[in-house]
């Protein structure tokens, strides 16, 4: 029987996977040798994207080796951070938001479109330190100016968890959290909308009640915006919380890594407390 030459039948949708790059640390600031490693698991053959979320995409744009490992890759979705924070007592280790808003022409010019960034200003969040008051909320507008300009369509956002381990770890440091009600969340809800479609962007809310499910992975458009119209799984992701509308992906960081930004707010820091 003469052997075929005819390629295998693949099924792309099987195949593809999408990566993401992580929610449980930040890989690209912190952790890029592993980040390169890891992906080394993963040819470009077999990965549909990979999403990368950061709060600092310094690294991702500079170090040489990880920016090279990265553009073996036919596509790159980014969750840049900037909550207007950076420096502040909760984000002790992250750059002012304007020095990461700096980066943002090159990071469109590293994926290719605009399209494939969002910004989280994420978490919302209102805390009394060592008795003077920290807020985010009120820096929305200007953030929302800087990101449009560049033509990012997306914004993301929730309040801050009150979970225990969080708690506890502000009260060593004088930190105390002061909850938005229901009732100024919705006022805030309706604010931040009207701003974001000022500036051509659209709102979802992450994981909120009352709100529709956001999909910070998001089969349909990573298949949408997919350089070769490459279509990626559009299952829902197990694992994640009841309100959460994100598609299947495997997350390659560890919640063991501890990420030195320090961010006394972050679920995601281990049982050990940052210094």
């Amino acid at each position: 029987m003469p052997v075929s030459h005819q390629p295998p039948i693949i099924d792309v949708e099987q195949t593809q996977v999408v990566l993401s790059a992580s929610r449980r640390t930040d890989l690209a600031a912190c952790f890029p040798d592993y980040f390169i490693a890891k992906l080394q698991e993963y040819p470009p053959e077999r990965v549909h994207t990979i999403v990368v979320w950061t709060k600092n995409p310094h690294r991702m744009l500079t170090h040489p080796a990880l920016r090279s490992a990265l553009e073996r890759y036919r596509q790159l979705y980014v969750h840049l951070t900037i909550t207007g924070l950076g420096g502040s007592v909760l984000e002790p280790r992250i750059p002012a938001w304007q020095e990461v808003a700096a980066m943002l022409p090159s990071l469109v010019d590293f994926v290719g479109d605009a399209r494939r960034i969002s910004w989280r200003f994420d978490p919302i969040i209102r805390a009394v330190a060592c008795g003077a008051l920290v807020s985010n909320y009120g820096l929305f507008s200007t953030i929302a100016h800087e990101v449009s300009r560049m033509g990012v369509p997306l914004c993301r956002t929730s309040w801050v968890e009150p979970y225990a381990k969080v708690q506890r770890r502000l009260a060593k440091r004088d930190i105390t959290l002061q909850l938005y009600s229901e009732q100024e969340r919705r006022e805030q809800a309706r604010e931040l909308i009207c701003i974001a479609e000022q500036h051509g962007m659209r709102m979802q809310f992450c994981s909120v009640p009352g709100f529709s499910r956001s999909r910070c992975i998001d089969g349909e458009l990573l298949s949408e915006l997919h350089p070769d119209g490459l279509q990626c799984s559009r299952a829902r992701a197990k694992g994640q919380r009841p309100l959460c509308g994100c598609t299947h992906s495997i997350d390659i960081g560890w919640y063991s890594q501890k990420c030195p930004h320090g961010c006394l707010y972050c679920y995601g820091e281990p049982l050990l407390d940052p210094e």
